[in-house]
């Protein structure tokens, strides 16, 4: 792997695995029913929770 790959993931990994998580949740909400409603749930929570961790994560520098 080149550096310049090795960025790439590195800038954009979390937020494509981020994506991809919402597009699954809300296409088994759509889609299907049943545990697949769950794994909605599960899969619509994961980026809601991080973005909050993020949120409410003390910032650096910040009084």
């Amino acid at each position: 792997m080149t550096l310049r790959q090795a960025s790439f993931i590195r800038i954009w990994g979390i937020p494509i695995v981020l994506a991809a998580l919402t597009c699954f949740g809300l296409l088994s909400a759509l889609l299907g029913t049943g545990a697949w409603h769950w794994a909605s749930w599960l899969c619509l929570a994961i980026p809601l929770i991080t973005g909050l961790a993020y949120w409410l994560r003390p910032r650096k520098g910040t009084r």
